[in-house]
């Protein structure tokens, strides 16, 4: 993910855990710093993330970013870093049985086994190993809790690589996605995308992190050689990648079964292995359009193929 340029995110998130009186406004010219930050963090969960290093990545002093960091978020740099390396740490355990647990605690940011395992009991209530052997259907019982029919053939295919203009919200998917799509799709049309494929990237796992914890990207596909008018939306590439993609057409609030049918049914038993980047639905203008009750759409998940 490319540094974030300006884009119009200056409201405050509410503070976490349930609480109910908006956080201080932050300037958006700090907003978009310490996104770029949080970007930065997901995709170097095992490097250097001290709060000297990463406000020096943000041009702003320590003092102020820990500040800053703290009003924009609801939590201090410190328990973010290690929220997110736990929880990314969770997500593999569940979804990459080939990966032995001491290679995902270091890559994961953890300095030993033994650290990572403490670490993991405090915040999930069960070692890594009960994670894994489904101890994480205890942490969280999905809303719509059903069976699902037959799913359809689950296409693996090569994306190309691609630049998206995108704007981004925070809070649970179920609502802020909407109010997302309605601020991001006039901005689409304005700019004559109206016609290019759109895509929706859910950078937290609501299961895991919990919903208001959910950062969220909406995002359209720039032509080769698209100039930017002066809109000064951030940006960012994607790069060449396998992706295995489920058709979705029905109730955008069914969304998460079709998730489970690529984790939990197809993963296991494909010769593929979850891979690096997000997830994201990915919509045809001509199929519909995301943000409404009912949706046409394709599930997305980079994967990767197996070791022989």
């Amino acid at each position: 993910m490319s540094t974030l340029a300006s884009a119009p995110l200056t409201s405050a998130p509410r503070p976490p855990h349930g609480g109910t009186a908006p956080m201080p406004p932050v300037p958006g010219h700090h907003v978009h710093r310490i996104e770029a930050v949080l970007d930065h963090v997901d995709a170097h969960l095992a490097d250097d993330l001290r709060l000297e290093t990463l406000a020096r990545l943000a041009a702003i002093s320590p003092f102020h970013f820990h500040r800053l960091f703290l009003s924009w978020t609801g939590e201090t740099l410190k328990a973010f870093v290690r929220r997110r390396r736990l929880e990314s740490a969770a997500g593999r355990l569940r979804h990459c049985p080939d990966e032995k647990i001491t290679f995902i605690a270091l890559n994961c940011g953890f300095a030993s086994p033994e650290a990572f395992a403490r670490a993991f009991r405090e915040h999930f209530g069960m070692t890594p190993s009960a994670w894994r052997s489904g101890g994480w259907l205890n942490w969280h019982t999905p809303v719509h809790d059903r069976g699902t029919a037959p799913p359809p053939a689950v296409e693996v295919r090569r994306q190309e690589p691609a630049d998206y203009l995108f704007m981004r919200a925070r809070g649970d998917y179920r609502r802020a996605a909407y109010e997302l799509w309605e601020r991001f799709l006039p901005v689409v049309h304005s700019l004559g995308l109206g016609d290019q494929p759109l895509a929706f990237i859910g950078l937290d796992d609501p299961a895991i992190a919990g919903t208001q914890n959910c950062r969220m990207d909406a995002c359209v596909e720039l032509p080769p050689g698209w100039r930017d008018p002066g809109v000064r939306l951030p940006r960012h590439r994607v790069g060449e990648r396998w992706i295995a993609t489920l058709p979705f057409d029905g109730p955008s609030s069914d969304i998460a079964l079709g998730w489970r049918t690529l984790l939990d049914e197809w993963l296991p038993h494909s010769p593929f292995s979850m891979g690096e980047g997000h997830f994201f639905e990915r919509y045809e203008p001509r199929a519909g359009v995301p943000g409404i009750p009912f949706v046409r759409c394709e599930l997305c998940m980079p994967v990767q193929p197996r070791p022989l």
